[in-house]
C-alpha cells in the first residue's frame, strides 16, 4: 500500500502542471472552504444533515475533479468534457442549496476561471449564462414561485451584474495572463537558443584552439593537404554541420574534398560551383546556394592576390534558427582562417627556399675567400715543387710533400667547418634534447611530479620537423598525464635509429576508456594533437588506457635519414 502510494506521489500531475493550474486549485479549495463555512452558518433553515451532505458531495466531485484538470490541462477536448460537468453539477447543487441566494454560486466561478484560462471566451460567457439561469428560472420554476421571467431578472439584477463584471474581469486577467504566456514562452526559448548559442562558442573555442595548435604544426611541415583536410574536419566540428566541402581551385585541374558518405550530392555541388564560380568567388559574404532541396552556404578562400578555393558546408532551412546565423559567421571566420593558413604555409616555402639560397650563398663566399684561395696557393707550389724536382735532395721533397699535405688537412677542416658551422657538435650543445630537459624540469618543479627522461640514438638522424613534432609530442603527452590524468610518475623514452623513431610516454594517472572516447569521438585537444602530429609525418600512434590504470602512449616515426648531415663522409 505504502509503494502504491509513494508511486502514486511519484507521478502526481500537480507536480508538472502549469502554473495556472495550481493558482486555480488554491482558489478552488479556498473559495470550498469559505462558501461552505457560509452555508452551514446562514442556512440554518436547511437541515443538518442536508447541509452535511451537499458539502460533502462538494468536497467529493472538487478533489475527483481537480485530479482530472491537472491530469488533462493539455487536452482541450478533455478540458471542454470536464467543464460540462462540473456546470451540470453546480447547476444541481445550487437548487437545493438556495438558489441564486446560495453562497455556493461564488463557488461555481471555478469553471468560468478554468474556461477563461483553457478555453475561448464564449465557452466562459456561456459557462455563466447557464449558472444564471439555474439559480433563478430553473429554482423558481421547481419549488413553483409566482414570479414573472422578467421580474425575477431584476429582483436579481444586482447579483447578475456582479457576476457580469466578474466575468468581464476574469477575462481582462486571463488576456493578460495569456500575453505573459506568450512573452514568457518566447523568453524561453530565447533563453534555451542562447545557452544552445553559448555552447556552441564555448566548443568552437577549444576547437579552434586546438586547430590553432595542430595547423602551426602542418604549415611549418608543408603539407598542404594533410593541412585542407584537418581544415576541413575542423569545420566540421565547429559548424555542427552533417557536410562539408572543400573546392580547390588552385591548381590547373578543379577538385572537391568532402566526405564519401554524400558522394551524389558533392557531384551535384561541384557542377553548382562550375556553373557559378565567377560569381562566388568575388563575394565579401557568405553565399547561400540550394542544391538538390539542401541549403549551403559558402565563402571563398582568397588573398588579394591569389584565390585558393571555396569553403562551404550545409545549414539549416530556417532562417530563423539561431544555428544559421552562427553557421554564416564560422564559415566567414573559417574562410578567412584557411586563406591566412595558405599565405604563411606559401610564405613558409618561400622562406625555405630563401634560407637554402642563403645557405648555399654563405658556402660559397667562403670558400672562395678562404679555402679556394689556400688550394690556389698550394697548387702553385706544388708546381714550383715539380718544376724544381731536380735541385731538391729526396729529405726536401719530404719535406715540401709533408707541408702540402698538412695543408690539404688544414682546407678540409676548414671547408668541413664552413659546411657544417652551425652543427651542434662544434659548439658542443644539442638544443633538441636541452629543450625537452628543460621543458621536464620546469613541468617537475610547477607540478610536483617525477619525470625519468632517456633517449637512446643519434637525434641527428632526426629532420628539423620531425625534432620539432617530437618535442611537441613530448609537451602534449606530459601536458595530458599532469592536467586530465593527474599522474605523480612520468617515464619518457625516446629510441632513434635508423629505421625509425620510437616515443614512449607511460604515466600512472586516473586513465580512461579508450573505447568510450573513439565512439563519443571526444578526443581532447592533445589527443587529437598527438594523432595529427603523428599523421603529419607518417607515423602511427596507440595509446593504451583504462580508468584507474594509467595511461601509455607510443608514437612510431619512420625517419628520413639525410647523409648530407654524417660528417665522417668528410675524413
Amino acid at each position: 500500500m505504502l509503494a502504491n502510494i509513494m508511486k502514486y506521489k511519484k507521478v502526481s500531475p500537480l507536480k508538472y502542471s502549469m502554473e495556472e493550474s495550481r493558482i486555480l486549485l488554491i482558489y478552488r479549495y479556498l473559495s470550498l472552504l469559505i462558501t461552505s463555512t457560509f452555508y452551514m452558518l446562514n442556512h440554518s433553515e436547511h437541515s443538518l444533515m442536508r447541509r452535511i451532505f451537499i458539502i460533502v458531495c462538494l468536497t467529493i466531485s472538487s478533489v475527483v475533479l481537480s485530479y482530472l484538470y491537472l491530469k488533462n490541462e493539455k487536452s482541450k477536448q478533455n478540458i471542454k468534457i470536464l467543464i460540462l460537468i462540473e456546470t451540470v453539477g453546480n447547476s444541481i447543487l445550487l437548487i437545493p442549496s438556495g438558489g441564486v441566494n446560495s453562497p455556493f454560486v461564488w463557488y461555481t466561478l471555478n469553471t468560468i476561471l478554468i474556461s477563461s484560462v483553457f478555453l475561448t471566451k464564449l465557452y466562459c460567457w456561456f459557462n455563466l449564462l447557464i449558472y444564471i439561469l439555474s439559480s433563478t428560472v430553473l429554482v423558481y420554476f421547481v419549488f413553483d414561485e409566482e414570479l414573472s421571467n422578467t421580474r425575477l431578472l431584476i429582483q436579481e439584477s444586482n447579483l447578475i451584474l456582479s457576476l457580469v463584471m466578474i466575468v468581464a474581469a476574469i477575462q481582462a486577467w486571463s488576456m493578460y495572463l495569456k500575453k505573459v504566456k506568450r512573452k514568457n514562452e518566447i523568453l524561453k526559448d530565447m533563453n534555451c537558443q542562447l545557452q544552445s548559442a553559448n555552447q556552441m562558442i564555448v566548443e568552437s573555442i577549444d576547437h579552434i584552439k586546438s586547430l590553432y595548435q595542430s595547423v602551426n604544426i602542418l604549415t611549418n611541415k608543408g603539407n598542404e593537404d594533410g593541412l585542407i583536410k584537418l581544415l576541413c574536419e575542423y569545420t566540421k566540428e565547429i559548424t555542427k554541420s552533417s557536410i562539408i566541402f572543400y573546392y580547390d581551385i588552385s591548381e590547373d585541374e578543379y577538385r572537391i574534398i568532402a566526405d564519401k558518405e554524400n558522394d551524389h550530392l558533392i557531384k551535384l555541388v561541384k557542377e553548382s560551383l562550375a556553373m557559378n564560380l565567377n560569381n562566388i568567388i568575388d563575394i565579401k559574404i557568405p553565399k547561400e546556394l540550394s542544391i538538390s532541396d539542401t541549403k549551403f552556404v559558402m565563402m571563398p578562400v582568397r588573398t588579394n592576390y591569389k584565390i585558393y578555393g571555396i569553403l562551404g558546408c550545409q545549414v539549416a532551412n530556417t532562417k530563423d534558427d539561431i544555428k544559421y546565423g552562427n553557421n554564416m559567421h564560422q564559415i566567414q571566420f573559417l574562410s578567412e582562417l584557411m586563406s591566412i593558413t595558405f599565405e604563411r604555409l606559401y610564405l613558409e616555402e618561400v622562406n625555405s627556399r630563401l634560407l637554402i639560397s642563403e645557405e648555399q650563398n654563405r658556402i660559397a663566399n667562403e670558400i672562395h675567400d678562404g679555402v679556394l684561395q689556400r688550394l690556389f696557393c698550394l697548387s702553385c707550389g706544388i708546381f714550383a715543387l715539380m718544376r724544381n724536382m731536380d735541385e731538391y735532395s729526396t729529405y726536401d721533397i719530404r719535406e715540401e710533400l709533408d707541408f702540402v699535405r698538412n695543408t690539404i688537412d688544414d682546407v678540409m677542416k676548414e671547408l668541413r667547418n664552413k659546411i657544417y658551422g652551425l652543427s651542434w657538435k662544434k659548439s658542443g650543445t644539442n638544443s633538441f634534447v636541452a629543450d625537452i630537459k628543460s621543458y621536464i624540469e620546469e613541468t617537475k618543479r610547477l607540478n610536483d611530479v617525477v619525470i625519468p627522461f632517456s633517449i637512446i640514438g643519434n637525434d641527428e638522424l632526426l629532420t628539423c620537423d620531425e625534432k620539432k613534432a617530437l618535442y611537441r609530442m613530448i609537451c602534449e603527452g606530459i601536458g595530458n598525464a599532469v592536467r586530465h590524468g593527474k599522474a605523480k610518475n612520468i617515464d619518457v623514452n625516446l629510441n632513434i635509429d635508423s629505421n625509425g623513431t620510437v616515443l614512449s610516454i607511460v604515466d600512472d594517472g586516473i586513465g580512461f576508456d579508450v573505447n568510450e572516447v573513439k565512439e563519443n569521438n571526444s578526443n581532447g585537444l592533445g589527443i587529437k594533437n598527438l594523432y595529427h602530429l603523428s599523421e603529419s609525418l607518417g607515423g602511427e600512434t596507440k595509446i593504451d588506457s583504462r580508468p584507474g590504470k594509467g595511461t601509455k602512449i607510443e608514437i612510431i616515426i619512420p625517419n628520413h635519414i639525410n647523409s648530407m648531415r654524417v660528417e665522417e663522409a668528410i675524413i
